[in-house]
């Protein structure tokens, strides 16, 4: 069966203010929806996330550093 593909809307450049979903790694959330450009850090209970820019936007994570040993 061949299944008929839409075309892709055009992508558009991301303008401040724009929503967009980050991925997480560990601490209590999966992803977090910031607003562009997004936050270097975010307070969370228990730790900081700390945004992982390198690379394409799409590959951007933020990583949980917990607080205190």
């Amino acid at each position: 069966m061949v299944r008929a593909t839409r075309p892709m809307r055009p992508v558009r450049p991301l303008e401040d203010g724009d929503r967009i979903f980050v991925r997480c790694d560990g601490g209590p959330c999966t992803s977090r929806l910031v607003t562009f450009p997004p936050p270097l850090e975010i307070d969370e209970r228990g730790g900081t996330y700390v945004l992982d820019d390198d690379g394409a936007q799409h590959d951007w994570v933020y990583l949980f550093v917990p607080n205190g040993p």
